[in-house]
C-alpha cells in the first residue's frame, strides 16, 4: 500500500523516532521537577495531581525506551523484510526478527500507554478539582462532574489495561506470531485498539473543555479570563495528536490484514503516541507552571531590564539589615546610614501562586490577608498571590 509507506518515509523515520524518544521525556522531566520545585518553593502541598505526574513520565520513559530499542534494531522507521515467496498470500505466514520485534513493541507500547495517558487524565481532573472544589461544602455541577470523570477514567483505564494484557488470551506470545496467527489468536484485537483510540480522544476533548465554563464565569476581567482559558487550551496540541492516532486506526489499521505491508502502519501508531503522551505530560504541567513562567517571562522582557537599569540610577532603594521574607514587618525606624529596622511582625505565608512584595501605608487588609488592625506607625508589607 503506497499510502502508509510514503508515510513511513516521509517522517517516521528512525532518526525521527529517536528524536521524539529522546525530546519528549527530557522535557516532561523537565516539566514535573518545575512542577515539583514550583509547589515546594510555594509551600504548597502536594496533592493527588501532582504525584500522578510521577507514573505517567514513568511510562513515558519505558515507551520511549522501547521506540529507541525498535529504532537500533530497524524494526521502527523503515521497511521491514518482505518473502521471497510471490503468492499474494504469503505475508500471511511470513515472519522475521524486525516484524517480531515491531510486534512486541506494539504489544507493550499499547499496555504501558493506557496507564500513561490514564495517569495523565486523572492528574488534571484532580487539578480541576483543587482550583474549583476546593471546599467540602461545595457540591455544584462541576463537582459532581468531575468526580464522575474520575470514576470513569479510573474504570476505561482498568478496562483497557487489562483487555491490553489479555488481548491474546492467556498466552501473550500469540502477539508477535505471523499475521495468520494472530489473526486466529487475536481476533478482536483491531477492534479493541480502535475503541481505545476513539474512546481516548472522546475522553481527551471533553477533559480539556471542561473547565471553560468554569473560568469564564469568574468575576475577573475578560482579558484575564481569556489568559487563563488559553491555558488550558493548550491541550489542543494533545487532542491534535490522539486525533491523529485515532484516524490512523480507522483509516489504515481497520484493514491492516488486507495488504501485505500492514504491519508497517504500526510505525505510525508508535510515533503518534509517542508524541501524544509527551504532549500530555507537558500540558498537564503548564497550568501548575502559568504563575513562574509569567514571572520570569516579565522579569527578562525589554521593558522589565529597562526599568530595572533606570530605577537604579535614579531612584534610592530601602536597604535592610539582611534579608526580609515576605509577610508584614514593623518599622521601629531608620539609622543615619538610611538602613530601615524591622522587626518580624504576624508573618503570613501564602500556599500557591507567585509571590509578589509590596510596601504599603497602613491600611485594612484584604481578601488576600488576614486582618490586620491598622496601627500608627506601621508600614504593612502585603503578600499578593497570584493563582494560576
Amino acid at each position: 500500500m503506497d499510502g502508509p509507506s510514503a508515510m513511513t518515509d516521509y517522517y517516521a523515520t528512525p532518526a525521527s523516532v529517536i528524536f521524539i524518544s529522546v525530546f519528549f521525556p527530557v522535557l516532561g522531566a523537565t516539566c514535573v521537577a518545575l512542577r515539583f520545585y514550583t509547589r515546594a518553593k510555594a509551600k504548597s502541598a502536594f496533592w493527588w495531581d501532582d504525584w500522578l505526574c510521577i507514573p505517567a513520565l514513568a511510562f513515558e520513559l519505558a515507551m520511549a525506551a522501547l521506540l529507541i530499542w525498535g529504532a537500533s534494531k530497524k524494526a521502527l522507521g523503515g521497511h521491514l523484510p518482505i518473502s521471497a515467496d510471490p503468492s499474494p498470500d504469503a505475508y500471511l505466514f511470513f515472519t522475521s526478527p524486525q516484524q517480531v520485534i515491531l510486534q512486541q513493541i506494539q504489544y507493550f507500547f499499547d499496555l504501558i500507554g493506557v496507564f500513561a495517558f490514564g495517569s495523565l487524565k486523572l492528574s488534571i481532573l484532580f487539578f480541576y478539582r483543587k482550583i474549583f472544589c476546593a471546599s467540602n461544602t461545595n457540591k455544584d455541577v462541576f463537582n459532581t462532574i468531575t468526580a464522575s470523570m474520575i470514576a470513569l477514567v479510573i474504570v476505561w483505564t482498568l478496562t483497557f489495561g487489562i483487555g491490553a494484557i489479555f488481548l491474546c488470551g492467556a498466552r501473550p506470545a500469540w502477539a508477535w506470531a505471523p499475521v495468520a496467527l494472530v489473526a486466529e489468536h487475536c481476533p478482536a484485537q483491531l477492534q479493541f485498539l480502535e475503541a481505545y483510540a476513539i474512546s481516548d480522544f472522546i475522553m481527551d476533548c471533553f477533559i480539556w473543555s471542561l473547565p471553560i465554563p468554569k473560568i469564564w464565569g469568574l468575576h475577573m476581567a475578560v482579558s484575564k479570563r481569556l489568559s487563563v482559558i488559553a491555558v488550558f487550551l493548550v491541550g489542543v496540541l494533545t487532542i491534535g495528536a490522539s486525533g491523529a492516532r485515532m484516524a490512523i486506526y480507522i483509516i489504515y489499521v481497520v484493514n491492516a490484514f488486507a495488504q501485505s505491508d500492514g504491519e508497517k502502519i504500526v510505525t505510525f501508531l508508535l510515533f503518534w503516541t509517542m508524541i501524544e503522551c509527551g504532549l500530555g505530560l507537558m500540558v498537564v504541567c503548564l497550568p501548575a507552571l502559568r504563575a513562574p513562567m509569567r514571572s520570569f517571562f516579565t522579569a527578562i522582557s525589554p521593558g522589565s531590564l529597562i526599568s530595572g537599569i533606570k530605577s537604579a540610577f535614579t531612584t534610592r532603594s530601602l536597604k535592610t539589615e539582611g534579608s526580609l521574607d515576605a509577610g508584614f514587618y514593623r518599622l521601629e525606624g531608620v539609622n543615619q546610614s538610611h538602613k530601615a529596622l524591622t522587626s518580624d511582625w504576624n508573618r503570613y505565608a501564602p500556599t500557591e501562586g507567585a509571590l509578589h512584595t509590596s510596601v504599603v501605608g497602613p491600611t485594612d487588609s484584604d481578601h488576600l490577608v488576614r486582618p490586620v488592625e491598622p496601627m500608627h506607625g506601621v508600614i504593612h508589607v502585603r503578600s499578593e498571590m497570584q493563582q494560576y
